[in-house]
């Protein structure tokens, strides 16, 4: 110590030049709303075009899933099975590297495509990244206008992409082009062509035409052919052996694809532009280089089309952070009131440099850590400095008595740490090691908190070095340049404060130390009797953000089309918004629903589902009073729709209360199970119980005339993609016009979409052989083929059939999601689960899940990690006093503060939530440090032999009570301006934070010596 005091000047500025790199870092670190919680997802997706989901089933979903269950890292695989697609979304494990993994998922996928059908496109495997919305607007007006939007919003795109910071962008309600490709039937016989040697034709025009090269003896040519570009190309194409250009068998022209998203905004058509952001990166600064691009765009749209802001992130970014600063600068003046309050001016001024040189210098490793600027870290700035001011005011104190005592300005800093350090060492680890554990939570909660503990080590850490040099460095200096009195009541609270040690140390612990048993005892019981108050407590794991969005997911029946959703939604917006004079704006997303806007997203989306979201008035009503006002009302209106509306929650996505899988080898076995478990859940307190399977839609089934299509030669295969090509067509390949790409797609002309489907004006050839019924070669010149009607070949049977068929880890599953308002909600379901799994028929099993279950998952994970904290505490304590009883003495400060935040919370009504409980924890190593600081000077006072056993504790009790007390102060001014903010999400960890400091800060002060009056008198026993 005395080589740092002698080189002060120096040190002090090595620190200065740190905090330096702290400022540096602070104003670097990246802004966002929230903690990014990545999803972890992958998503593999196939098309088999015209292909049932039982085919998709067996050719693409169980090759990929068999060769994907031997790869590790994978927590949980589901697929969906559905028509002309496989869908399959893994979830990878916390601290698994996702993109070797992503490497070893599209390897097996490729080897499982070996044994798909011809048919079947390629593979898509794709982490799925962009789920961060950065800005989102949405251009409305005259629909004929919007759709001429096609072109300039691809070069919009272009220009947003190659913005730094920006991973991707997405358009919704804009009608793209196709290539359609319509076979002339009746051009088709003049010309004696088959659909499927057109098909062959246009299949062999896009593979790459290579003639290679040929040299001459002088010179290496490469040889070409002349071919046209684009759609022209496909025009002059020859096909069949009489090489008939394509354009006299068929059209070839420009259709709109159908819409996978219709979008209206406030009764307009318009078209959602949104832009995502990459991780890691900054919200404001990103944002705006991209709105300096948008808003050029904008300046040149046609008159009839107007550009709405929709969604800005940054905007929320920089109102939340306002209102988080505010916070953060009167939490800094109040700790300096407070400390200039007990300390003299200098005191004050050292501790508030200390102070800051913590959070600055802590602040250096948190990029290194992964954490950037969010609410989370904010709030844990602010409780870390009401937390960091303790180790500076308690050395500041120390060397104050020693100066007092009469040491020089070199022994009085030397002896001034000398005394305290060892508490304050094993304190600032006690804290250390509270908050470690949190690091290892997992998935999206351990994400989400991930900020609060980072920034508390690193800072306390800070602290803990520059309280023991940067304290005695300045009051050495200051005391060396000239000798000062030191006041006995410093600061403006000097003189209440010593009134109030001297009472408490010749009045309360003389008290104390005459009833030890009554009062340790009865503070056990008061502690513990506060404990059952949790079960008067509201409970809410992650409260809804107070936002203006409320947003409405709807699914229709399977088979409804997107123009019948579309009108059905907004039949019930019109209706909504004419009875409710809150609604201030609506957005209709009818399809595939929003594009993550307001963390709300839907699964499962087609041409049957949608998503609205309304703006309410805030200052008439809330989200939740919206919710609950118009969710039951719907419901009732529209019973044979799913309606569910939902707003903004602050934290990681949550999904339903309860779920059920029911897993078995017969889907319809399966589909029986499901609506057997929905008709009970539904009389046994479920409000809603959806599922993933969805319920069978109509169907024509055709039946092969198999004779007839034996006698006339004609493949069943043959017969099927004729079928295809009349209907939804055969996706080929995509043409380039231009550098404009275009899927193109082959359809037959014939059948009229809202007429009923006549087989018998559709026929194919018979092949000649089985025609004539002879064996051998065809004739030299046979005449024209017999043709044989669809309706001798098929026989058409209206029936149902399976919209998708789910898988969970490889298996048929279907998924119920169970919804109530119960407080017993869970339990009842439980119930049912029980009685459903005593009859289940063999090979099936149930297993249940959700967001109740989430939530117990958490609060065992939590539980145990409270237990290696406190086991963790433990051993510092005992290490540093040397005994294994002491450090229990310790751990009461724990229960007490437990208990006192308990009656916080409950006193204030406020909901026991996620963060509530972070903030229990984060007792566990604040509360602390009063005990050992005070037990450790009562131990030190003791082991001098100068003083018995009572006279040490209240010279224990004189001397730590103003620090205690004042270090106490300021952790709990700190944390009011985040009590008081309104804030829905850090209200509970303000609460408990103060309120257990307060009960714990009392009790202690009067239990901890009572009962280690009592371990001591014990000791003695025990020794004699």
């Amino acid at each position: 110590m005395q080589y740092i005091l002698e080189r002060s000047k120096l040190f002090i500025f090595l620190i200065l030049i740190l905090m330096l790199v702290g400022v540096y870092t602070f104003l670097t670190l990246p802004q966002r709303e929230v903690p990014e919680t990545p999803p972890g997802l992958v998503l593999i997706s196939t098309i088999l075009p015209g292909a049932e989901p039982e085919e998709v089933e067996t050719s693409i979903t169980n090759p990929i899933e068999r060769q994907l269950q031997s790869i590790n890292g994978i927590a949980s695989m589901n697929s969906i099975s559905a028509n002309s697609a496989s869908i399959i979304t893994l979830e990878i494990e916390d601290g698994v590297e996702p993109d070797g993994l992503i490497n070893t998922i599209q390897q097996q996928a490729q080897r499982a495509s070996g044994s798909f059908p011809d048919q079947a496109q390629d593979i898509s495997v794709e982490k799925l990244d962009l789920t961060f919305p950065l800005v989102s607007y949405l251009f409305h007006g005259d629909e004929a206008e919007l759709a001429e939007l096609e072109e300039p919003l691809a070069d919009l795109s272009d220009e947003v992409e190659a913005v730094s910071g920006v991973a991707g962008t997405q358009i919704k309600g804009l009608n793209g082009e196709q290539v359609v490709i319509e076979l002339d039937g009746d051009a088709l016989a003049e010309n004696q062509l088959q659909p499927f040697e057109v098909l062959q034709s246009l299949q062999q025009a896009n593979q790459p035409l290579s003639l290679g090269t040929h040299s001459d003896g002088e010179q290496q040519f490469v040889l070409t052919v002349q071919q046209g570009e684009g759609i022209e190309k496909l025009r002059e194409l020859q096909v069949g052996q009489a090489a008939v250009p394509l354009a006299d068998v068929a059209s070839v022209e420009l259709a709109e694809t159908p819409a996978e998203d219709i979008v209206t905004f406030e009764g307009e058509p318009a078209i959602s532009y949104t832009v995502f952001l990459q991780t890691g990166q900054d919200v404001p600064s990103v944002d705006d280089r991209v709105s300096d691009v948008i808003d050029s765009f904008n300046e040149d749209l046609p008159a009839g089309i107007s550009a709405e802001r929709y969604v800005s992130q940054a905007e929320n970014v920089n109102e939340i952070f306002s209102s988080l600063y505010v916070s953060l600068l009167i939490a800094v003046l109040a700790v300096l009131i407070v400390t200039t309050a007990g300390l003299t001016l200098f005191g004050a001024f050292a501790v508030a440099l200390t102070v800051l040189a913590s959070v600055l210098i802590g602040l250096i490793p948190i990029p290194s850590l992964g954490v950037d600027l969010n609410q989370i870290s904010v709030i844990g700035l602010i409780i870390a400095i009401g937390i960091l001011v303790d180790d500076s005011i308690v050395v500041n104190d120390n060397i104050q008595r020693r100066y007092k005592l009469g040491d020089n300005a070199m022994t009085g800093a030397i002896n001034g740490v000398k005394e305290v350090y060892p508490s304050i060492v094993s304190s600032s680890l006690a804290i250390v090691v509270t908050f470690s554990p949190l690091l290892l939570l997992s998935g999206g909660n351990g994400a989400f908190i991930k900020a609060l503990p980072s920034i508390l080590i690193t800072t306390i850490l800070a602290s803990t070095v520059l309280s023991i040099t940067l304290v005695p460095m300045m009051q050495y200096l200051r005391t060396k340049r000239k000798k000062r009195k030191v006041s006995d009541t410093p600061g403006f609270l000097g003189k209440p404060l010593e009134k109030l040690a001297q009472v408490y140390s010749g009045k309360v612990l003389k008290g104390v130390l005459k009833h030890p048993w009554l009062t340790g005892i009865g503070g056990l019981v008061i502690s513990t009797a506060l404990l059952s108050l949790a079960l008067f407590t509201p409970f809410e794991f992650f409260p809804a953000a107070d936002r203006e969005e409320v947003t409405m997911n709807v699914r229709l029946a399977e088979g409804t089309t997107i123009e019948e959703t579309d009108a059905f939604i907004q039949e019930v917006t019109q209706e909504v918004a004419a009875e409710d004079e809150d609604v201030n704006e609506t957005t209709i997303f009818t399809g595939e629903g929003l594009p993550n806007l307001f963390a709300s997203s839907m699964d499962n989306t087609g041409a049957n589902t949608g998503q609205v979201a309304f703006r309410i008035d805030r200052e008439a009503t809330s989200a939740s009073a919206f919710i609950d006002k118009w969710q039951p009302e719907l419901r009732e209106r529209y019973p044979d729709a799913e309606i569910f509306l939902d707003t903004i929650v602050q934290g990681p996505p949550v999904g339903a209360p309860v779920t059920v899988t029911v897993t078995g080898a017969d889907i319809d076995e399966l589909a029986a199970l499901r609506d057997t478990l929905q008709e009970e859940m539904l009389a046994n307190g479920a409000t809603v119980v959806t599922d993933n399977l969805g319920a069978a839609v109509p169907a024509i089934e055709y039946v092969p005339e198999r004779e007839t299509l034996e006698d006339n030669g004609i493949a069943l295969s043959t017969v099927t993609n004729q079928l295809q090509l009349l209907t939804q067509g055969v996706p080929l390949y995509t043409l380039y016009e231009g550098q404009t790409p275009y899927d193109v797609v082959l359809k037959q002309a014939g059948i009229t979409e809202g007429e009923p489907i006549d087989l018998a004006d559709f026929s194919l050839p018979a092949s000649s052989s089985a025609a004539s019924g002879e064996a051998g070669p065809p004739a030299a010149q046979p005449g024209p083929p017999e043709l044989i009607g669809l309706d001798e070949l098929l026989t058409a049977q209206e029936t149902t059939a399976l919209a998708q068929i789910p898988h969970r880890s490889g298996d048929r599953a279907i998924t119920l999601r169970a919804f109530g308002e119960a407080d017993d909600f869970e339990a009842q379901m439980l119930d049912v689960v029980d009685n459903a799994r005593a009859d289940l028929p063999a090979g099936y099993e149930l297993s249940t899940g959700g967001e109740n279950s989430d939530q117990e998952a958490f609060f065992a994970e939590i539980g145990i990690l409270f237990l290696v904290v406190l086991l963790l505490v433990y051993l510092v304590i005992a290490f540093q006093f040397k005994s294994f009883g002491l450090p229990f003495l310790v751990l009461i400060a724990v229960y007490l503060g437990i208990s006192g935040a308990i009656l916080g919370l409950f006193l204030t009504q406020t909901p026991l939530s996620f963060l509530g409980v972070m903030g229990i924890v984060s007792l566990t190593g604040i509360v602390v440090r009063n005990a050992v600081v005070l037990i450790d000077f009562v131990e030190t006072r003791r082991l001098t032999g100068d003083f018995n056993i009572e006279e040490a504790i209240i010279e224990s009790g004189y001397a730590r009570i103003k620090p205690i007390v004042l270090t106490s102060l300021t952790s709990i001014v700190a944390l009011l301006p985040v009590a008081f903010s309104g804030d829905p999400l850090f209200e509970p960890l303000a609460v408990t934070i103060i309120a257990g400091l307060m009960f714990s800060g009392i009790f202690t002060l009067v239990m901890i010596p009572a009962l280690y009056y009592l371990f001591n008198r014990k000791s003695k026993k025990q020794a004699a």
